[in-house]
């Protein structure tokens, strides 16, 4: 094997590497002309049979023709500008060249100034290239997020329902007895006679209210504004009539609430008896209380702080004194009577009783309204209101159905010394 017949060889595979290298897409126009030229004497010396034996020419010459077809396919890379980061030192140097006649100018002048226009690319940051908002950097949740009240629950524990269209809400009670009870009679003796009287009473109804004033601008251009507006309206009027069912005065326009007609706390022969006295033995005192008064209570209710010192409560062994608490599905008991948590209840205070001698009467339901207020209509406003119309009331018969109390005061008077 001669020097000259490796060299055919070796260029063959060298143009071939090259083409491979420097074809990925597309190729300078000084790389295809060299290309080019080395091929060009690689074929005169195939042709001329230089350097390669004869029974190896045939070979030869087609791994050239091979090699012009790949060049044939080569596209030239076409001219483009490349932009490259420039250090201020370079920015500052192409900016005096750019200006250099201006600055040449200045030899013959006393004075006067050339702007250099220095431009230095830079690493591009938030906080550096990025101006006039936060939209783009932002992604929107949908809705709004609500104030956190706590949830109403009166009206789904008492006797409720509609009221004919009337102010007033009339009822009739039993009173005075006399004896009121039977007697035993012996023969030919006169007979128990009793009586009773019948009164009527009569509870007006009160009316609950919110509204709001809005622009119409802001009801047109904020989506969700309509529904969270009358959410908020419904949502607060709720937990108005809430709070009077429990707690309302019956003073002025204030319904007449559970507390106001409850009876308190009577510890009777519990007094001073009951040894390490805690919540649930108030509770539990309570509901006998309640029996006493010829009622079966159906709901306790306490605020969640007195139902975790109730869950909380150890004996002097430091064991949980659960055997007088049950739970099942979630729910306390105590004497099988379930007790209801809420943040409107006051802390440290509880209620016990039958609820079904609550009774709200409900004359207009929550309904929402929209309409003008004096120039209203002249500022482009709306008044967005809500109201609803009931009655509350505790017959005085059924006062012993509830019982009130505080819980310090209440152990405090059944602990046993």
């Amino acid at each position: 094997m001669n020097k000259d017949e490796m060299t055919v060889k070796e260029a063959i595979e060298k143009i071939n590497a090259s083409i491979e290298e420097k074809t990925q897409g597309f190729v300078k126009s000084e790389d295809l002309d060299a290309l080019k030229n080395e091929l060009a004497t690689l074929k005169d010396a195939a042709e001329k049979g230089h350097g390669v034996k004869s029974e190896d020419l045939d070979a030869v010459k087609t791994a050239v023709a091979a090699i012009e077809g790949k060049l044939d396919a080569l596209k030239e890379e076409p001219k483009r500008t490349t932009n490259r980061f420039k250090s201020l030192g370079a920015a500052i140097v192409d900016a005096f060249k750019s200006s250099a006649e201006a600055i040449a100018g200045l030899a013959n002048k006393t004075d006067g100034t050339v702007k250099l226009d220095v431009k230095a690319a830079g690493t591009m940051t938030i906080n550096g290239n990025y101006s006039g908002g936060t939209v783009g950097l932002s992604q929107m949740e949908e809705g709004l997020t609500r104030v956190q009240r706590r949830q109403p629950f009166m009206r789904s524990l008492v006797n409720s329902r509609g009221t004919a269209q009337t102010k007033f809400v009339v009822y009739t009670e039993q009173k005075n007895p006399d004896p009121g009870v039977a007697g035993m009679t012996a023969e030919g003796a006169d007979k128990t006679q009793t009586d009773f009287d019948i009164v009527e009473t009569s509870k007006q109804v009160k009316k609950v209210t919110a509204y709001i004033k809005v622009s119409k601008e802001m009801l047109a251009d904020v989506p969700f504004m309509e529904g969270e507006i009358n959410g908020e309206l419904i949502e607060i009027i709720e937990l108005k009539l809430d709070e009077q069912i429990l707690l309302g005065d019956g003073t002025g326009d204030n319904l007449e609430g559970i507390d106001l007609n409850a009876v308190a706390f009577v510890p009777g022969s519990f007094a001073a008896a009951v040894p390490q006295a805690n919540n649930t033995d108030v509770l539990r005192v309570a509901i006998a209380q309640i029996a006493n008064n010829n009622f079966m209570a159906n709901y306790i209710l306490l605020n969640p702080e007195d139902a975790a010192q109730m869950d909380l409560t150890k004996d002097a062994n430091g064991q949980y004194t659960y055997m007088a608490v049950i739970t099942m599905d979630g729910v306390t008991r105590v004497k099988n009577v379930p007790v209801i948590e809420n943040p409107g209840v006051p802390v440290g205070e509880y209620y016990v009783g039958d609820f079904t001698k609550s009774n709200l009467r409900i004359r207009e339901n929550i309904n929402v309204q929209v309409g003008y207020v004096n120039d209203d209509f002249t500022k482009n406003l709306v008044t967005i209101l809500a109201e609803m119309r009931a009655v509350h009331y505790v017959k005085s018969n059924h006062y012993g159905a509830f019982v009130k109390g505080t819980f310090a005061a209440d152990i405090a008077a059944i602990d046993k010394p």
